[in-house]
């Protein structure tokens, strides 16, 4: 069998209070200049694994690829209670993990950056070029992005968004702030109209969902496994939905970004894909955020879930070529 022309290397940086888990992609055996730095950031409890196929697929076109396990989730310090609760004290610490990771790599010094996210890294990607200012006197223009189902905000309504962050306050007072969100809860709101049918799996277990009959019929049963075997081989992978804290986070930084997106543009090439069945963040802010950007290439696609990556083949196809025209196109 020939070896892959694909060298990985993942790595552990010291930052703050944590550590970071991160892994770097490139050709090894191309000789010839690399186009560009590549930035992947995952969504809400994802890991680097998950996206080793896209990171390889980028390095084997000569493209350096970096992925990150943001603070909170995947093998990067967990500060949740239990440590399977996805939780960070503010969002500012994505912001300034990026920004390590990218100094540390000296991302997008030496040629262009793209900045790649999905879901939560999405959002992250986004606002980052519209921060009020330099994080760690470090500060990089990526020359396009590629932004797949972004969290622009969360399926509640204002009501119970109003709700979470009273709650989030009073339980700031006794340091249990970290603390996730109950399942039976979540189907409460959902019942009563207060959130979307999708926010109990958003606090449940991260590996039950690629074992409902439903998502492995959907999906297919090779996708399914293959999901659930990252969670089969590493235990410590598992996270059971986002704190109180988080939640509170997201409301605050998804309504944010749209106020400062009045002040500060976007003016490079935005390559942004939706699903139509989209159940996981809120459909209504991502089309808010087409209206608001000033050069975006919006890609519909027909019959998908949240989870763009993982479906069927004649989507993938869709997905690739999107992507290829996109970069060659903004590259140059």
């Amino acid at each position: 069998m020939q070896k892959s022309s694909v060298y990985k290397k993942t790595f552990w940086l010291k930052f703050e209070i944590s550590k970071i888990r991160c892994s770097v992609y490139f050709n090894e055996k191309s000789k010839k200049p690399i186009k560009a730095d590549i930035l992947i950031i995952p969504g809400l409890s994802e890991f680097i694994e998950k996206y080793d196929f896209i990171a390889e697929k980028f390095a084997k076109e000569n493209f350096r690829v970096a992925i990150i396990d943001l603070p909170g989730q995947g093998l990067s310090t967990r500060f949740g209670n239990p440590s399977t609760v996805i939780h960070v004290s503010d969002f500012e610490l994505y912001f300034k993990a990026m920004n390590f990771l990218m100094k540390s790599l000296k991302f997008g010094l030496y040629r262009k950056a793209i900045f790649f996210g999905h879901s939560l890294g999405g959002l992250l990607i986004l606002y980052y070029q519209i921060h009020s200012k330099k994080i760690d006197n470090f500060f990089i223009q990526p020359s396009m992005f590629i932004v797949i189902a972004p969290m622009m905000g969360l399926p509640i309504s204002n009501l119970l968004a109003g709700l979470t962050v009273l709650i989030n306050k009073f339980l700031i007072s006794f340091n249990l702030s970290n603390i996730g969100i109950n399942t039976n809860l979540a189907s409460l709101a959902s019942y009563i109209g207060l959130a979307g049918k999708n926010v109990k799996n958003s606090v449940s277990k991260a590996s039950d969902y690629w074992k409902k009959e439903e998502n492995i019929n959907y999906y297919g049963k090779i996708t399914s496994e293959e999901a659930l075997s990252y969670f089969e081989e590493n235990k410590l992978l598992e996270t059971e939905g986002p704190s109180w804290n988080w939640v509170s986070n997201a409301i605050f930084y998804c309504d944010k970004f749209f106020k400062k997106l009045t002040k500060k543009y976007i003016n490079q090439p935005v390559l942004l894909f939706l699903a139509e069945d989209e159940k996981v963040t809120d459909l209504s802010s991502q089309k808010k955020l087409v209206q608001k950007l000033n050069n975006v290439e919006e890609i519909n696609l027909p019959s998908c879930r949240h989870d763009i990556i993982h479906e069927k083949e004649e989507v993938k196809v869709i997905f690739w070529k999107a992507i290829d025209n996109f970069v060659k196109k903004n590259l140059c």
